[in-house]
């Protein structure tokens, strides 16, 4: 009996004792997207008992043991809770919010979700965009993803370029902000344009392969959804000083008011930049604006935004034999000297650039020459955007976007490109002493400035709508539709010391009314000059799509239908008659030459066609612009795919996918309003499968991919010299075969607390599957004149690299009173990178060169492997509540000599060879060593 009864009390006293415990809660919380701690967060873990983050984000609880629900919520985020169970001494929770604003905006831009979303993507946060950017153009920062492969191709600021996969960026979707950027009638991305959006960038998201956005978009190669801060909790104003090489300075300036208690919420950002350039005569001057205002009224976010970015800059727009920069680089490449094309200079260095000289304009009084520059771009792109996200009920989430671009400017070049000076150097001074004498002797020219012009008018509505069907099923749709119109010309921008220019744009034989024989149709400077024209595009889309999670599984399924419409005006062509609803195209123009005596001077006569007896000319008004007719092409989408999380660490997923895409503008109406022969959609075909692996030291990422794209047109129409007549041709090719296949590797490996190793791994494989024939049309009468034929059948695809490897580390210093400082290294790998060639140097009988022994066509020259190391290193403190953030960045910090772009049997270069190999080819050489640092101050 008294033994039991001591047990007993034993054992009361032991349960006693172990209820009477208590530990330590700990944590801290951080934005889900930039990782910035954030302050005042309240915390409550039981009822009535709650704490608040200091300004490290942190919080600590003194708690008994046993299972606690945390609620935190803050201004502008959504509330989260969480069960966290206190069962030791300390224990340490990480939570991430994430705001309303970014809600909404992954709903409409379908960002991509670890373990849910089956879909290979990567993502670059703003702490590596704040490291390693360093006012680079924005896709560079992309190299550090597998299967990219970006260049700045001729070193001009905002000139760079991206491939994915292997697939330029005209195949790559660009979303901001759910919004889609891509050029409506070539696909192309002008990086220019957007300078400045690191400064309000929330988040990359790169998605390789067809990826998971609902709408009909051009994602062969993947898509790039750029996510913008909104409404930022804490207020905060960030100044920012960047001083670069090569006379680069760039100033920054941030401010957000965080959201108001009347629910307002207002971002302002303003950056702007000059520098010189590493490349000669590259230099750059630019502003970028950004305003953003939100108000929540009740149910609603509303949304109204502004961006813009006014630059011009310097460009080195053509590649170059190699021996034109380094004769030793071109010996070692086997090129030898008796090869070098007569007349061009040689040894130039890499930062040679050809579009430059020098120009003494004596008539104005100068007495010393001024550099002047021949391709000069300059644009302004200003976006207007208002938002309305909706949360009609617990279930219904509704999205409308209305978005207006407007673009002006153009880019700028010689009407005809003079010999090079003994230095290399464009001959100005030449040109303008000539038209000097011709204006003396009374006669117009033919060499001057010319820019070509290219405005548009974009404007675009999105409309999401989101439904929870129940706990597991999810469905979205809506509708996606845009007006798009180019306006193109060129003007006479300078005139060189000549006072009118001889524009000899011609119809066939029909002369139009600027013809150099008619004084009173010369052109001044400013006038429009040589073509004319409007490319209008529309565009309507539905899609839906039905999301399925459950326990460990989720999948998607993405149905979408558009269709795209062309309509092509030329204001420069003979005017079009309609008549009784009959059209008859390019009839009425100008014709005979007349002297009129009531002038003086010499006239057109107005040519005449006749219908029913009676005539027409060019000022009846029967008569309109020269267009086509609206053609419209329907296209489709059809995808899906699964994930599996078969443990807490690890998962599994595939997708596949049908991309029924409408061809360009460019693949359906020529320079004459002629529509092309043989006009088919793109036929894509994609196949995703990956694996993924998370725990708290090691992330690792697999996935393998194969691409079937059919009838795949080319980017540009070719250019075909016959070699009998030596007459040159257009070639338009619309339809070509590829595979493109390959695996792709991301390793993440917390090696210790402070040090971060991350690991790029991209295998590809990119063939062309087929041979082909194109249609010859003359460029002076439009007609068809023959076909040329040309043999790509297994060659590899060129542009970019197929081999990428990529090793960072990062050291964060753990150490007082340095522990805020970091330094980073990265060692970037590319190979089996070939030469982008041009198909019409394929064909076996007018190019044997271009063919082996046996009759197959030779690979294009293959660019010599390469790799760049990047080092950064910053230090950051706090003094109060300042703070302060300074920055030091190397890129290619051993000066490495490389080639980044490469054409094969460059017919531009005066090359005969097209032997594809080293002397045949032309290139850009990737730029040399460059510094960057900044200081940035927050408040």
């Amino acid at each position: 009996m008294i033994r039991s009864f001591t047990f007993l009390m034993v054992f009361l006293l032991f349960s006693a004792f172990v209820n009477a415990q208590s530990g330590v809660l700990s944590g801290v919380v951080t934005d889900k997207i930039s990782g910035e701690t954030l302050i005042g967060v309240n915390i409550m873990y039981a009822p009535g008992k709650g704490v608040v983050t200091d300004i490290d984000g942190k919080f600590k609880i003194s708690v008994p043991y046993g299972t606690y629900h945390l609620k935190f919520s803050y201004v502008g985020y959504n509330p989260l809770e969480k069960t966290v169970v206190v069962d030791r001494p300390n224990v340490s929770v990480k939570i991430k919010l994430e705001t309303e604003t970014l809600d909404a905006v992954e709903i409409v831009a379908d960002v991509a979700k670890a373990r849910e979303t089956p879909v290979a993507f990567s993502t670059i946060k703003p702490k590596q965009l704040e490291e390693e950017l360093a006012s680079q153009d924005l896709p560079m920062i992309l190299n550090s993803t597998p299967g990219v492969y970006a260049t700045q191709q001729g070193g001009g600021d905002g000139d760079a370029r991206i491939n994915i996969r292997g697939f330029n960026q005209r195949n790559i979707a660009v979303m901001l902000d759910g919004v889609p950027v891509n050029d409506m009638e070539n696909g192309w991305v002008y990086w220019s344009n957007w300078f400045g959006l690191d400064v309000v960038t929330r988040s990359i998201q790169v998605q390789r392969g067809l990826g998971a956005s609902k709408l009909a978009l051009p994602s062969v190669g993947g898509t790039m959804n750029i996510i913008t801060k909104g409404i930022d909790a804490k207020r905060n104003l960030r100044l920012k000083q960047e001083v670069g090489s090569d006379g680069f300075l760039r100033t920054s300036l941030g401010i957000t008011t965080g959201q108001l208690n009347n629910g307002w919420g207002i971002t302002f950002a303003g950056s702007y930049k000059q520098g010189n350039g590493w490349v000669d005569q590259t230099w750059t001057k630019g502003w970028f604006y950004y305003l953003r205002v939100d108000k929540k009224l009740g149910n609603h976010l509303v949304s109204f935004s502004t961006m813009g970015a006014p630059q011009e800059h310097g460009q080195r727009s053509y590649k170059k034999p190699i021996y034109t920069y380094d004769t030793d680089y071109a010996t070692e490449q086997g090129i030898d000297p008796k090869d070098y094309i007569s007349g061009l200079p040689t040894n130039l260095g890499l930062r040679y650039n050809a579009h430059w000289g020098y120009l003494t304009r004596t008539a104005d009084g100068e007495t010393s020459p001024r550099k002047i520059t021949e391709k000069k771009n300059y644009y302004y792109k200003p976006m207007f955007t208002l938002r309305d996200f909706w949360n009609i009920s617990d279930k219904v989430y509704m999205s409308n976007i209305l978005y207006l671009s407007l673009g002006q400017g153009g880019g700028t070049g010689l009407t005809h490109t003079p010999n090079p000076n003994v230095d290399g150097s464009m001959d100005f001074q030449g040109i303008y002493d000539g038209n000097l004498k011709g204006v003396d002797m009374g006669k117009p020219t033919n060499d001057i400035l010319r820019s070509s012009m290219n405005n548009h008018f974009w404007v675009g509505f999105l409309n999401t709508t989101d439904y929870k069907i129940s706990k597991n099923w999810q469905f979205s749709g809506g509708i996606d539709m845009r007006y798009y119109r180019g306006e193109h010309y060129r003007i006479s921008y300078d005139m060189l010391g000549a006072e009118l220019y001889n524009d000899r744009a011609k119809v066939g034989t029909r002369l139009l009314p600027n013809d150099r024989t008619n004084p009173n149709y010369l052109k001044s400077e400013g006038d429009i000059i040589l073509y004319h024209n409007d490319g209008k595009v529309g565009w309507g889309g539905l899609f839906g799509q039905m999301k399925y999670k459950m326990g460990n599984i989720s999948a998607f399924l993405n149905v979408t239908t558009a269709v795209t419409g062309y309509q092509r005006v030329d204001y420069f062509k003979n005017k079009d008659l309609v008549i009784d609803g009959n059209v008859y195209e390019q009839a009425v123009g100008y014709n005979e030459l007349k002297y009129d005596i009531s002038i003086g001077d010499f006239v057109y006569l107005p040519d005449t066609f006749v219908v029913d007896g009676k005539a027409y000319t060019i000022n009846s008004p029967e008569a309109r612009t020269a267009q086509t007719d609206w053609m419209w092409i329907p296209s489709y989408t059809i995808k899906g795919g699964v994930n599996y999380n078969f443990t807490e660490t690890q998962n599994v997923f595939i997708n596949v996918g049908l991309l029924n895409k409408a061809p360009r503008f460019q693949n359906v109406y020529d320079n004459y309003n002629r529509k092309y022969k043989e006009i088919n959609n793109e036929q894509i075909y994609a196949l995703e499968v990956g694996y993924s692996y998370y725990n708290k030291h090691v992330t690792v990422n697999l996935n393998a991919y194969a691409t079937r794209w059919n009838n795949k047109p080319a980017d540009r129409p070719f250019s075909y010299r016959d070699p009998n007549t030596d007459i040159a041709y257009s070639v338009n090719i619309n339809g070509m075969d590829a595979l493109h296949m390959g695996v792709e590797a991301e390793i993440g490996w917390r090696i210790t607390k402070n040090i971060l190793s991350e690991t790029v791994v991209s295998l590809g494989d990119w063939k062309w599957l087929s041979s082909d024939s194109a249609q010859i049309t003359d460029d002076n009468t439009g007609n068809i004149v023959g076909n040329v034929y040309f043999d790509a059948k297994g060659l590899y695809v060129g542009d970019a690299a197929q081999t990428q490897l990529r090793e960072s580390v990062r050291w964060q210093l753990p150490w007082k009173p340095v522990k805020g400082l970091y330094v980073k290294g990265a060692v970037t790998y590319f190979g089996k990178n070939y030469s982008q060639f041009d198909p019409m140097t394929l064909d076996p009988k007018k190019f044997p060169g271009s063919f082996d022994d046996k009759g197959n066509p030779k690979q294009s020259w293959r660019i010599p492997n390469y790799y760049t190391v990047d080092a950064f290193m910053g230090y950051q403190f706090k003094i109060k509540k300042t703070r302060i953030n300074l920055s030091f960045v190397v890129l290619n910090l051993l000066n490495k000599e490389y080639i980044s772009d490469a054409q094969n049997n460059d017919q531009y270069s005066g090359q005969t060879f097209n032997t594809s190999d080293a002397r045949s080819a032309t290139v850009f050489f990737g730029m040399g060593r460059r510094f960057m640092t900044s200081l940035s101050l927050s408040f």
